[in-house]
């Protein structure tokens, strides 16, 4: 490449964004890398080196929308110092509801904006094509809640203090590992290893390395295959198929999803540790769920936690005076907001939706079910259990993965009005390879964490030579494995 196509390549195209996995990320990471170790025992250097890196890389993902990420987070740096340090009560909430307006106001007009003319039949309208087809900005629910934690915090004096350096407060809501899809870290967890000195050892380095070796793995091998060889054709098109062949698809991007997203995680978690910095986890074997309740105590843990302290906890003492009917209204709002933030869809409504009422099933039922267990041998009650689970989670990502309500309608009336059992056989032999994959992301995701915990120290105490090898060993294979149908991250688009 000529040096032309080198300064073509750093510009922004549509086209061609930059993401984790990809050849342009890992060698702008290393170059960056080398620098950022140079200046890291010194905090405002290296601070200001990450966020540079972090607005540059957004600008890559989505080119001027970084002036949208500056402007949230320039006026929610200001709001905080109001809120902490004006005596007035009324104030306080004054400038909340500001930042409230500010922040919602972004997402609502960028992500929502053209949901809300289709939804209200003004696409027939003249004026239409002038106000829609509003592009959104690549990870804008990620970043506006991680201001929004910020601003809560502050007013509810969770934090003792604000942030009163800028470069500080830009660079945790612009934090490169983890704007585009999360893990949504809290500004009291996150704001402190900025403002101070960290440390990275060997075991940070390779637990990182591996972290983002397994991270491409689920990605490119089970997640980017089942979709290309399996899924995405019976999505796509599910009245082609029969009721079995549909049931299957759905079975496969139940754990082509987690894989994709759990990958993703795994490599902004591994690059995190790159940097000294912790971020938490997002996952926890999310099928080995009791219940629809459980199963968010497992699966994108950050936002689960962060629907229940923001969401749920104000709802449910809001409605603390109807006991068991304040409960269960306060389930249901927040899922119904948590499947409207997931995107601007009907499908991705009802899927929340259906999840508040399994999640308002399990509160009303959970002495029964106790009951249950008592008579029931534990582990068969919990091998049901975890069947019934895993069957809801991977009939409602019908809604999550179709593209529009009428496939979604599709899928489910051919799997319970066309289901054909005698098409197994041909499926096995045509599918065999794909279906190998599903039983292995399954057999994987169930092994028991010990495993995975003992093969990560396994290679961090390895010699430095022999994780350089493997990893260069690694990097060659997903290299041979990546080509043009690789896909972006399926959550990059929430």
């Amino acid at each position: 490449m000529n040096i032309s196509g080198i300064f073509e390549s750093l510009k922004f195209s549509s086209n061609h964004p930059l993401f984790y996995n990809s050849v342009l990320f890992f060698a702008l990471f290393t170059l960056f890398y080398a620098v950022y170790m140079l200046a890291f025992n010194k905090v405002k250097l290296r601070n200001l080196l990450l966020l540079l890196f972090s607005l540059y890389f957004y600008f890559k993902v989505s080119g001027l929308f970084v002036i949208i990420l500056l402007l949230i987070s320039t006026s929610d740096y200001f709001i905080g110092l109001w809120i902490f340090y004006t005596k007035s009560n009324a104030l306080k909430k004054i400038l909340l509801t500001l930042s409230l307006l500010i922040d919602l106001g972004y997402l609502a007009y960028y992500k929502y904006f053209d949901f809300v003319l289709q939804t209200f039949g003004i696409e027939n309208s003249h004026i239409y094509p002038f106000i829609s087809n509003i592009l959104v900005p690549i990870g804008i629910s990620y970043f506006v809640f991680k201001t929004l934690t910020y601003i809560f915090d502050i007013y509810r004096e969770r934090m003792d203090e604000p942030e009163h350096n800028y470069i500080n407060y830009v660079l945790y809501v612009s934090f490169f590992p983890n704007i585009l899809a999360g893990p949504i870290s809290k500004a009291r967890d996150l704001l402190p290893q900025i403002k101070n000195k960290l440390v990275i050892t060997e075991e940070h380095i390779g637990r990182g390395f591996f972290l983002i070796l397994t991270g491409a793995f689920k990605k490119v091998f089970v997640a980017d295959y089942l979709a290309n060889n399996l899924v995405d054709r019976v999505f796509d098109t599910p009245t082609l198929y029969t009721g079995f062949e549909n049931l299957m698809a759905t079975y496969s991007a139940t754990i082509q999803i987690y894989f994709d997203f759990s990958g993703y995680t795994d490599i902004v978690i591994g690059i995190a540790f790159l940097l000294g910095f912790t971020i938490q986890p997002n996952f926890n074997k999310p099928f080995l769920a009791q219940n629809v309740t459980e199963f968010w105590r497992r699966w994108h843990i950050t936002l689960s936690q962060w629907m229940n302290e923001y969401l749920f906890y104000q709802f449910s003492f809001s409605l603390r005076r109807f006991r068991m009917f304040g409960v269960i209204v306060a389930v249901l709002l927040t899922f119904f907001i948590s499947g409207v933030w997931h995107g601007a869809n009907w499908t991705f409504i009802l899927w929340g939706c259906s999840h508040g009422l399994a999640i308002a099933y399990d509160v009303i039922t959970k002495g029964t079910r106790v009951s249950i267990a008592k008579v029931i041998p534990a582990p068969i009650y919990r091998f049901i259990s975890i069947f019934i689970t895993l069957n809801f989670l991977s009939l409602s990502i019908i809604l999550f993965r179709s593209s529009d309500i009428t496939k979604a309608m599709q899928m489910y009336e051919t799997i319970f009005m066309n289901f054909d059992l005698g098409i197994a056989r041909d499926w096995f032999a045509a599918y065999t390879y794909p279906f190998a994959m599903v039983l292995f992301a399954y057999v994987l995701h169930y092994l028991p964490q010990q495993w995975n915990n003992s093969l990560t120290n396994i290679y961090i105490k390895m010699h430095w030579t022999l994780k350089a090898i493997i990893a260069f060993v690694a990097i060659l294979l997903i290299y041979q494995a990546f080509n043009t149908d690789t896909q972006p991250f399926i959550y990059l688009e929430f």
